[in-house]
């Protein structure tokens, strides 16, 4: 896992496995834009499920990260 967004992996691993975190699965999402930051809205089979709002900066270290990840996983599975 990336350590790109400062936050300690110990500390990760401890909020995986709390209980006080919703677990949220998704298979659809849809983005908007705004001047001053974005939001991602979350569906599992067309029922909406979160909205996520971030900024423009944390938007683009997540596309960036999720991008190093999906390359990680293809490299690994081939």
């Amino acid at each position: 896992m990336s350590n790109k967004t400062h936050i300690q992996h110990n500390d990760v691993e401890k909020e995986l496995k709390s209980s006080e975190i919703e677990n949220i699965y998704f298979n659809e999402f849809a983005l908007g834009v705004s001047n001053n930051d974005m939001f991602i809205l979350i569906r599992r089979n067309g029922k909406g499920q979160a909205l996520l709002n971030l900024s423009h900066n944390t938007a683009k270290s997540l596309a960036l990260a999720l991008t190093e990840a999906i390359d990680d996983f293809e490299k690994t599975t081939n």
